[in-house]
């Protein structure tokens, strides 16, 4: 982006979209927004241009912004990625004999349970996603990692929209499952951690299917 006030402008406004702060369905103004982030509508309309290519919102001519809906069908496209390259990254570090970083993954696993004490939705789903996204960096393949660097806003996004919109659906399945993952990495069973990885996968796609989202 050209200047610091546009970089801003898409940061804080992707933070707020992410942390659905902006529900899906919500419409925005170019005005209201300049005058929250206290700066010009130049740099927020290219912060705007840039999250419409990213998918986030689109415009509606003299209307104003609309903030994107994910569809569960996508969002269980994102899910399979997420674990498909989680279990190739388990598979490749019992083949290779590579270490996976026990001390982040417990970190990271505390930070969540914090968060679920709170409870703080956008932090549970953020730790949630970097349990997961440390266990493929054991590999150090540069293109899978983009791949959920790009996925992951959109990704948190539809969690965080549909928890803040569905409040009675208490997060819990990401965090017993991490758990059992670490206990099983902790013993060095990746046998085990692949199969609590690809059963996040099916009890998700499962639940879904119940409730007619796909």
């Amino acid at each position: 982006m050209s200047s610091s006030l546009e970089t801003r402008a898409y940061y804080e406004l992707r933070r707020r979209i992410i942390s659905a702060e902006y529900l899906p369905g919500a419409l925005l103004s170019e005005n209201d927004l300049a005058d929250q982030l206290q700066m010009s509508r130049t740099p927020i309309r290219a912060a705007i241009s840039l999250l419409i290519t990213e998918g986030y919102v689109e415009s509606l001519r003299g209307r104003g912004v609309l903030v994107k809906d994910i569809s569960f069908r996508e969002f269980g496209e994102m899910l399979e990625t997420f674990i498909s390259l989680q279990i190739y990254s388990l598979d490749t570090a019992g083949r290779r004999g590579l270490d996976l970083d026990l001390e982040a993954l417990r970190t990271i696993l505390r930070q969540q349970e914090e968060a679920m004490k709170g409870p703080d939705i956008p932090a549970y789903y953020e730790n949630s996603f970097s349990f997961g996204k440390t266990i493929v960096q054991t590999v150090h393949n540069e293109h899978m990692m983009k791949i959920l660097e790009q996925m992951q806003g959109r990704y948190m996004f539809k969690m965080v929209s549909y928890r803040k919109m569905y409040p009675q659906y208490k997060p819990h399945q990401s965090l017993a499952s991490n758990r059992l993952i670490l206990e099983a990495l902790e013993r060095g069973d990746l046998a085990r951690a692949k199969t609590v990885v690809l059963e996040i996968y099916t009890s998700s796609y499962e639940q879904m299917k119940l409730n007619g989202m796909m």
